[in-house]
């Protein structure tokens, strides 16, 4: 079933994870004041926490028995580069980069562009460039324009109209013949495993229609194992990232999973070590189970409970058009959303650190 939704890229999403440690249980004493702390609304969360009621039917309303997952072997993803790159659309440059999620990799660069805008404002930036890991690779092109969806004249802020340059099914036609032009394929799932379909359109940023392929183990998605194909309003190739194992297996033992108020408590020990037990007023959000990549080995997938973290920061500087003879106030004041995304071990809670968000 396809839904309308909104996300955030993956690649942003993999540069902001935070991961566990290790596998075993870490101890530890109580403190009555970190305690208090884990109770306050200092740390606040705005949504109700998942209840294994609320789960996919593998769950059967019951707290769902996982494994540690483990690739069989590399995707075989021929020669990326000439795929993407050729006539003369040539990439002029590469770079190494890393991944939290999928290590070290390369980075092929297409030339710089500055476009002027029609209102005004420059736009600058890569023109395009392939990621290539050895997990599976993303492209981007940010030469597209023509936006997926427009406001209509009739829409208000409480009743959003928009009229679309194509219907739901034909975008999803395009991207899966993008997936089967540029791709080796999803090859096929049986068994515990199974594959989600996402479509949505953005109406936001870019506006871009957006296909995602997730796979799922038992209910529980792989947010590091996915294919995603975004296109604009003409059809035009945006992105596609192709991170697909088609061999994963169980891999030890078979564990209960941890409910999302005992990871909750774990994620809050994380924001007040991050601080110093000293805090801004904050708000985890977005909850919900998951595998992701054992950063230290990512042919290995660990279960997760992910929160998404999100406080304001107040920054304050002076005015340079500031003129003491008229009424411009000297100093201004400029809000900053921070975001980072928080995971707990869904087994054994050990200690998890955030990532540097330049990760």
């Amino acid at each position: 079933m396809f839904r309308i939704t909104r996300t955030v890229a993956l690649g942003t999403l993999a540069a902001m994870v935070a991961v566990s440690t290790a596998f075993a249980q870490g101890g530890g004493g109580s403190d009555s004041t970190i305690d208090l702390l884990l109770q306050s609304m200092v740390i606040s969360v705005d949504v109700p926490l998942p209840a294994w009621d609320d789960g996919p039917e593998e769950w059967g309303g019951k707290a769902p028995q996982l494994t540690f997952l483990k690739r069989g072997r590399q995707p075989d993803l021929g020669d990326v580069y000439k795929e993407f790159f050729r006539d003369v659309k040539k990439a002029i440059g590469s770079e190494p980069i890393t991944s939290p999620s999928y290590g070290k990799g390369t980075r092929h660069k297409g030339p710089r562009l500055s476009i002027v805008k029609s209102g005004g404002g420059r736009r600058e930036g890569v023109s395009f460039y392939l990621d290539k890991y050895p997990w599976g690779f993303e492209y981007v092109n940010n030469l597209v324009e023509t936006p997926t969806s427009v406001e209509t004249a009739g829409s208000t802020p409480e009743n959003r109209k928009y009229s679309y340059k194509f219907t739901q099914q034909e975008g999803i036609a395009a991207a899966k013949k993008y997936i089967d032009q540029l791709t080796p394929g999803t090859g096929s799932v049986s068994g515990d495993f199974t594959i989600r379909e996402e479509a949505w359109f953005e109406h936001e940023k870019g506006r871009l229609f957006t296909y995602r392929l997730t796979k799922l183990y038992r209910g529980v998605p792989l947010v590091d194992d996915y294919i995603q194909v975004a296109i604009d309003g003409e059809k035009n190739l945006a992105n596609v990232s192709y991170f697909w194992s088609k061999e994963i297996e169980k891999q030890g033992n078979t564990y209960t999973a941890i409910d999302a108020g005992l990871a909750l408590q774990s994620a809050k020990r994380i924001v007040l070590d991050e601080f110093g037990n000293q805090p801004p007023p904050l708000t985890l959000f977005g909850v919900k189970l998951a595998y992701i990549n054992y950063r230290k080995n990512p042919q290995m997938l660990l279960p997760v409970w992910l929160f998404d973290c999100r406080w304001n920061e107040t920054r304050r500087y002076e005015n340079p058009n500031w003129d003491p003879k008229k009424s411009e106030q000297r100093y201004l004041a400029e809000v900053v959303t921070h975001k980072h995304l928080v995971a707990v071990d869904a087994f054994f809670m050990t200690k998890v650190q955030l990532l540097p968000p330049e990760l």
